[in-house]
């Protein structure tokens, strides 16, 4: 998505969010801590988990694939041991399960507290997309990215509340120089805040998690937990790869012109960074942080000003956005014709 007049005040906005940030109390602090990773075994949920261990977390990694999850646990428990002397007693746990069933996501997370302890933190990373047609989805297609993107989310995250609301927080074992709120982090997608053809099937359950996390935001102010949701854009990742062999056309020219992916560690850094400096919708990109601008209804926003002044300008921006959006999608009708035009012939 390509912003044109944005370019003369990103550094300016950008530079000023983080140097208000750079003053602030963390608002997640991790060393000691206790965080299940769901995703854990590669990607994103990888770099997470690694970038977690590496600043003193107790960390429990949850995937399908055991081979997946045996080769990220063997990274993971390389950090820590390089981390012995700074933070001695780090316990990694790894566990294999299948989010998308109720059942599943229980066992993960008593499993889970049985090796590192009571959870404080919950990331969910666990994802994946099937980029398509709408139309020429099977049912089975759409159910298989409600499971992957949102009940594998959703289920983990109810446990771990039901569990959290049920005890207090561990407060007399931290240090009072952060804010060591427990947490649940929804990871979205780009896509939910700014949809485009060939994610149909992706961008429902996403854009169901970033709604999901504004009305749990507000619920969870009744227990002092605080829920985030990630949004990142693309990742270069086995994902990517996978995702790549189905992309339509389109969605390739729409992409090569807007989403450049990044790295899963980048992608893990920015994101902590922003839920250190409290962001309720972390984002990765600029491009991303315009697209939060413009659609961020009632979530909380951090550096407000400046917020609020990219989100007038993405009022006008984003009607040239969505025409060169739809100019890409009508030249591509125009090169091909009407489905029921190319049966005629």
């Amino acid at each position: 998505m390509s912003l044109p007049g944005l370019t003369t005040v990103a550094t300016l906005l950008v530079a000023t969010s983080l140097t208000m940030g750079f003053f602030a109390k963390n608002q997640m602090p991790v060393a000691g801590r206790n965080i299940i990773v769901t995703g854990g075994s590669q990607g994103m949920g990888k770099a997470v988990a690694v970038l977690l261990a590496s600043l003193g977390a107790n960390v429990a990694i949850v995937a399908r694939d055991l081979k997946k999850l045996a080769a990220a646990a063997e990274e993971i428990q390389a950090v820590m041991d390089a981390n012995a002397s700074k933070y001695p007693g780090q316990k990694l746990a790894v566990i294999s399960a299948d989010l998308s069933e109720a059942e599943g996501a229980r066992r993960a997370v008593t499993e889970a507290e049985a090796q590192i302890g009571d959870t404080e933190i919950l990331w969910c990373c666990a994802g994946g997309a099937n980029p398509g047609f709408f139309r020429d989805y099977q049912p089975t297609d759409l159910e298989w990215a409600m499971k992957t993107n949102y009940w594998s989310a959703v289920y983990i995250a109810h446990n771990v509340l039901q569990r959290m609301t049920s005890r207090p927080p561990p407060t007399q074992k931290y240090p009072t120089d952060g804010n060591h709120q427990r947490k649940i982090i929804f990871t979205s997608s780009l896509a939910a805040l700014c949809p485009v053809v060939g994610y149909s099937s992706y961008v429902g359950p996403k854009a169901a998690l970033r709604a999901l996390t504004d009305t749990l935001r507000q619920e969870c102010l009744l227990y002092d937990i605080g829920v985030h949701c990630c949004c990142p854009g693309g990742i270069l990742s086995p994902g990517l790869e996978n995702e790549n062999l189905t992309k339509p056309d389109v969605l390739k020219e729409l992409e090569e012109e807007d989403d450049k992916p990044q790295t899963p560690e980048d992608v893990a850094k920015y994101c902590l960074e922003e839920l250190q400096r409290g962001q309720t919708l972390p984002v990765t990109t600029f491009l991303a942080r315009a697209a939060r601008s413009a659609l961020v209804g009632p979530t909380p926003r951090v550096g407000f000003l400046f917020e609020t002044l990219l989100t007038w300008i993405c009022t006008i921006v984003y009607i040239f956005v969505r025409r060169g959006h739809d100019g890409i999608v009508l030249r591509e009708r125009k090169a091909k014709g009407l489905p029921w035009e190319n049966k005629q012939a």
